[in-house]
């Protein structure tokens, strides 16, 4: 039986605590983003999933920013959920919405590995809008676009990003997804919208803010996750 792997954005950690048969192989408290792995199963389904990440904009080395990855490969896995937390830029998006990545920007200044339209399985992304509509689970589907960080965007960088088509932005992912498909493994991203990006005076976004959103998404987050462990 295929293992599944789950990289889990900010304010979105709970989902640990519904492993089934859970077994943590890593604890590491050192960083701003405080890391776990835990393996287990879901519906009998096995699976390991990543409590934290290391990000370019904190110094860290590639080695570094793609461990997760790395024990993923280790443990011979198939595929691979990264979730990040994200700025909604479209606007029709609400906090709390969960967006399927079906394309992405790089604007990272940083290049890995393959272009974009290898990252993204069509036939994927249609089964599992597919899975959440059975589920009544509210999915959109759209482009992300990385940006370095660790600054939250100005209001001219808000109006030039949705200028170019993207939907979300947010400071992870796009390398874990390269490098992921690099070595192999099938990957799925899900954006948690938990800031929407406005051209208004307040345009001011902490990481409270972020987490807080998280966990008002996290009842459909932990269903879509589900559904597509066991189903797809």
């Amino acid at each position: 039986m295929s293992l599944t792997g789950v990289i889990l954005g900010s304010g979105l950690n709970k989902f640990s605590e519904e492993i089934e048969n859970s077994e943590i192989l890593l604890e590491d408290n050192s960083g701003f983003h405080k890391r776990r792995i835990i393996k287990g199963t879901i519906n009998k389904k096995p699976i390991i999933v990543f409590e934290g990440r290391k990000h370019f904009y904190e110094g860290y080395s590639p080695l570094e920013v793609f461990m997760n990855v790395n024990t993923g490969i280790d443990y011979k896995i198939k595929n691979l959920i990264i979730s990040n937390a994200a700025g909604g830029v479209n606007l029709n998006y609400n906090v709390a919405d969960l967006m399927l990545i079906t394309s992405h920007i790089d604007l990272m200044n940083r290049k890995f590995f393959q272009p974009n339209q290898l990252c993204y399985n069509q036939e994927q992304s249609k089964k599992i809008l597919e899975l959440a509509r059975g589920k009544n689970l509210k999915l959109r589907k759209g482009t992300y676009a990385a940006l370095s960080g660790p600054c939250y965007e100005t209001q001219s960088e808000i109006s030039m990003l949705r200028k170019i088509g993207a939907d979300a932005i947010g400071m992870s992912t796009i390398p874990e997804i390269l490098y992921a498909k690099k070595n192999n493994i099938n990957v799925i991203g899900i954006s948690c919208i938990t800031n929407l990006l406005r051209l208004s005076p307040k345009g001011k976004t902490d990481h409270a803010e972020v987490v807080e959103a998280g966990l008002s998404a996290y009842n459909n987050f932990s269903k879509l996750i589900k559904t597509i462990v066991t189903e797809l």
